[in-house]
This record gives structure tokens, sequence and C-alpha cells, in this order.
């Protein structure tokens, strides 16, 4: 049997008043075979000025999760310098997402560091 990668998500929202305008997106697992054997799995402090993120023990970039450890501070993130596309509000999660091969993770905290943990397996 190879490595396996486990991916469970789900989403919905509810309205409190409206039941018609309600959107539910069922749950999704899916499994993929993991060729590689590498993980990371480490706690960053990322600081208010940008911070680039290595992944070590992986050769091929595969797929990321990151969750935003503070209780109080956003953390902006994105694949170049001074560019963010995502925001991870306090406690939250980005991901679990693919990650480019040769991509590298750029993340800056709000007004405060903040503890971002970020879990990478190798594809």
């Amino acid at each position: 049997m190879a490595n396996e990668i486990t991916i469970t998500l789900a989403m919905d929202r509810r309205h409190a008043t409206n039941t018609a305008d309600t959107h539910v997106f069922p749950n999704l697992r899916k499994q993929y075979n993991q060729t590689g054997t590498g993980q990371d799995d480490r706690k960053h402090t990322i600081g208010t000025t940008e911070e680039s993120i290595t992944l070590t023990d992986i050769s091929t970039n595969g797929f990321v999760l990151m969750q935003n450890l503070d209780t109080t501070n956003y953390v902006q993130w994105g694949f170049a310098t001074g560019v963010y596309g995502g925001r991870m509000k306090a406690g939250e999660t980005a991901g679990p997402f693919r990650m480019e091969p040769g991509a590298t993770l750029y993340l800056k905290a709000d007004t405060a560091s903040c503890r971002v943990r970020v879990i990478t397996y190798e594809d």
C-alpha cells in the first residue's frame, strides 16, 4: 500500500430566517496516493514585514494547509512578493491546496507578529 493523503472538506451557509436562501457544499472526500514521503509541519513566527516560507524535507511541493494560531491579528499570504491574494483571520485556515513545484509562500502579519502553522505533504 502506498502512502495516502486524504482531504475532506465541506462548507455551508444557513440563512437565519429564509431557509430558501441556504447553500450547502456537501462533504467532499478525496484520497491521493503520495509518491514521495516528505512532510513538513512547523510553526513559524510571522512578523509585520513580509516573510517567505521555505519548505524543507520536501523535494516536490504538494498539498499545503496553513493555520493562523493568533487570537487577534490576521495574516496575509500569497505567492509573489508584495502580492497577497489570501487572508487568514485569527484562528482561520487556508487550504488545503496543491502548491506548484518551485513556488514560494509569502506571509505578512497585520499589526503584530503571529504564529502560523504550515503543513506540507510531498506529492
